[in-house]
């Protein structure tokens, strides 16, 4: 049986004036005696018969499928963007209200500490835990923000006018720190020991008011510096009041951290539980520093908003362990007491029972 002839043989001949290239008769191209167009115009019917189905199955599809397809195929190419859910993970706890990048910004704030001057962006990863590159885009951001300022020459920051507006706003707000102020003098001077008052930041105790004795040759502390949790009067008062489940779990991070130590710090503590329940005051003779004595109370505000510690310390020349135990420590229970009062409490701070 003879072969028609196929599109591209057609297409030859058309080229040919319509000739064979063999014969060199003239033949028509098809039956309808179509020129060249019209092969072209056969070709893509038969294109567009073999693509039909497919886009009728397309067709057929939801407009939410049609959609996805689309946008995948736009986004192929295209870089993807940072979902708002990579700065709110929520941290180590899964808080999704937690915002780690705020966070991190916070903890290089709180890396300066005071009389200690300026600080560099490797100091600063150290003290944070942070890598140096993120470090760098935080130090960069808080100075644009007035948060920090920078020394161009030594490469370093410092603390900007912009933090020191928020901490003169918070220590301004604080009834407590002006109310506890004039008893705190008169601790001081009927005592010779530096009296301070501080709430719980982490495992420290920040100072927000401090008042200093006549004495020539003291313990120094003022608004702003910070003393350990575990091993000072203060820090330990303020453990023996709180809720149970809060002071474990800062207790296990206690030890975590102090490891060898940790079993001494903990039979002090217990210990400072007890003198709380019993006295109003605990002591610390010598655990921050060797030469340092003195006793701590807790002063709480009304309505559960928060504890605050108040304590008094000094050299041990000046406050031997039987005068702390046996005059300043209950007059710095019976000041403490005062403070609560002033501020509408109608009982002092004793230890929270099982």
């Amino acid at each position: 049986m003879p072969r028609s002839p196929s599109p591209a043989r057609n297409l030859a001949k058309t080229k040919n004036g319509g000739k064979s290239k063999n014969s060199g008769e003239a033949r028509p191209l098809d039956k309808d005696g179509g020129s060249e167009a019209a092969v072209i115009a056969a070709a893509g019917k038969r294109a567009v018969k073999a693509v039909a189905p497919r886009a009728v199955a397309a067709e057929a599809r939801s407009p939410r499928e049609a959609a996805r397809s689309t946008g995948a195929s736009r986004h192929a190419t295209r870089r993807p963007r940072m979902r708002e859910e990579d700065d709110l993970d929520g941290g180590e706890g899964g808080d999704r209200q937690f915002v780690t990048a705020l966070a991190r910004g916070l903890d290089v704030l709180a890396a300066f500490r005071p009389g200690e001057g300026r600080l560099g962006n490797q100091e600063l990863a150290e003290r944070t835990g942070l890598p140096k590159p993120t470090v760098s885009r935080i130090t960069h951001t808080l100075t644009q923000l007035g948060y920090l300022n920078y020394n161009q020459r030594l490469s370093q920051y410092e603390l900007g006018g912009a933090t020191l507006s928020l901490g003169y706003a918070a220590l301004s707000n604080l009834d407590v720190r002006r109310i506890a102020r004039p008893f705190m003098q008169e601790l001081a001077n009927s005592t010779n020991m530096t009296a301070a008052l501080g709430l719980r930041d982490k495992l420290m105790i920040l100072n927000v008011e401090a008042a200093m004795s006549q004495a020539l040759i003291g313990l120094r502390l003022y608004a702003g510096s910070r003393v350990p949790l575990a091993t000072t009067a203060m820090g330990r008062a303020y453990l023996a009041v709180i809720g149970e489940a809060e002071r474990e779990t800062l207790l296990d991070e206690i030890r975590d951290r102090h490891g060898d130590e940790w079993p001494g710090m903990r039979r002090a503590i217990d210990r400072a539980i007890r003198d709380m329940e019993e006295n109003g005051f605990c002591l610390s003779i010598g655990d921050w520093q060797k030469d340092i004595n003195g006793a701590g109370a807790a002063i709480p505000l009304p309505d559960g908003l928060g504890i605050y510690a108040i304590g008094i310390a000094g050299p041990a020349y000046l406050a031997s362990p039987d005068y702390v135990t046996a005059e300043a420590g209950p007059q710095l229970a019976e000041a403490a007491r005062k403070i609560v009062a002033q501020l509408g409490g109608d009982q002092p701070a004793r230890p929270a029972r099982k």
